[in-house]
């Protein structure tokens, strides 16, 4: 018995049928009207008959901006001889879904007498895309952004200034996770980040600089406000004295007021006065501790 044989439109109908090609083919004539189409998804307008053929996209779209986009696309195609690739997202059921389309001309004879094209959908590559981008710009640990994220910033503008920098650092975390434990160490972190992060407005951005170093950046941020951020720190970082005395915020800030002066400077600056901050604090604690050590020797003698 002689086997059937199937025509090029069934063996694509068939395929599509049980979903063995994972992308939809269309072909349009010289005036941007659909001949063919392989599949009518539910991202455009088939009417009560759910078919495009002989329609433009200028009919066939829900979003008339991107039916005119498309449009001139093919238009352009024609009259370049050159291909077109982009991607563009759609709403279907309250669901973003993405479409990977490549269109490309149709040759007879040397002239060019439509479009041919390839739509995929690429929804579920865009969301690994979008998952793996913010988890490359985000500290996993404590949610704050990271030095990658900083590395896509651009601060070099005149509408950013003044442009406030503050630099914090965890008073004595080797201590603490000598003493307490590295849970807490981490916790010491966390409080750390979650008091920054608070402190931050809505124009400014915190990064985890380092292991315990944190960096705030703040666009707009004139010199009464700078010095408020940082009154707030000191003022939040006395819960985590509470745990240990040692616990502390070292903070430095600067501004750059002008574009004149390099922004590695000026974090180079912010960086210098953390230091000297923790340098105070540790002297500060110092002094309380041998003020501590003097009266418990006191009382052992009166004792």
């Amino acid at each position: 018995m002689d086997k059937k044989k199937y025509s090029a439109d069934e063996l694509l109908m068939y395929a599509y049928k049980y979903n063995k090609i994972p992308c939809v083919l269309f072909a349009k004539d010289k005036h941007c009207r659909y001949i063919y189409t392989s599949e009518v998804e539910k991202t455009v307008n088939g009417g009560e008959e759910n078919s495009i053929i002989g329609k433009t996209d200028l009919d066939i779209q829900y979003d008339p901006k991107l039916g005119k986009m498309y449009y001139e696309q093919d238009l352009e195609i024609m009259r370049s001889g050159k291909g077109v690739h982009c991607y563009s997202e759609f709403y279907i059921d309250g669901k973003k879904e993405v479409r990977e389309i490549s269109k490309n001309p149709v040759y007879s004879n040397g002239e060019i007498i439509g479009v041919c094209g390839v739509v995929s959908d690429v929804t579920e590559l865009m969301n690994l895309k979008e998952r793996y981008e913010k988890l490359s710009m985000y500290d996993s640990y404590t949610g704050c952004y990271n030095r990658n994220y900083f590395q896509k910033q651009d601060f070099e503008s005149k509408d950013k200034l003044p442009c406030a920098y503050i630099m914090c650092d965890c008073n004595d975390l080797k201590l603490v996770n000598d003493q307490l434990g590295h849970d807490m160490g981490d916790q010491y972190i966390l409080m750390v980040s979650d008091i920054l992060r608070y402190v931050t407005d809505e124009k400014g951005i915190c990064f985890r600089w380092g292991g315990d170093e944190f960096l705030m950046i703040t666009p707009r941020c004139n010199k009464t406000v700078h010095e408020k951020m940082i009154e707030k720190i000191k003022i939040f970082q006395t819960k985590l004295a509470v745990i240990k005395p040692e616990m502390g915020l070292a903070t430095g800030g600067e501004i750059r007021e002008t574009l004149a002066v390099p922004e590695s400077e000026v974090s180079r600056q912010a960086d210098y006065n953390m230091y000297k901050d923790k340098e105070l604090m540790h002297a500060v604690n110092a002094q309380i501790k041998d003020c501590m050590d003097n009266r418990s020797g006191g009382l052992r003698q009166y004792g």
